[in-house]
């Protein structure tokens, strides 16, 4: 009964510890900026694509970015309030 009482401890420690690392997978990763990133593009407006986020979550994700005097530039946002009517 010793026996079979280790081995489930055994078990549920390395599942409690692949739990915990599934839980920060960027933790892991390399740390470094992509030096290239694949930009999907038009002429002019275009998507940079963060291929650690990408892989991370199995979405792609990244930023929209604009071609300014043949760079690519992420656009400012901003918000602006409009009336709801023009009394």
């Amino acid at each position: 009964m010793n026996r079979w009482l280790q081995i489930a401890v055994v078990v549920i420690f390395v599942g409690v510890a692949a739990w915990a690392y599934a839980q920060a997978p960027g933790q892991f990763s390399r740390g470094q900026a992509d030096a290239n990133p694949a930009i999907i593009s038009g002429s002019d407006i275009g998507f940079r694509v963060d291929r650690d986020q990408t892989q991370t979550l199995g979405k792609l994700t990244g930023t929209w970015v604009v071609r300014v005097n043949g760079q690519w530039i992420e656009p400012q946002e901003t918000l602006r309030g409009r009336p709801l009517s023009t009394r």
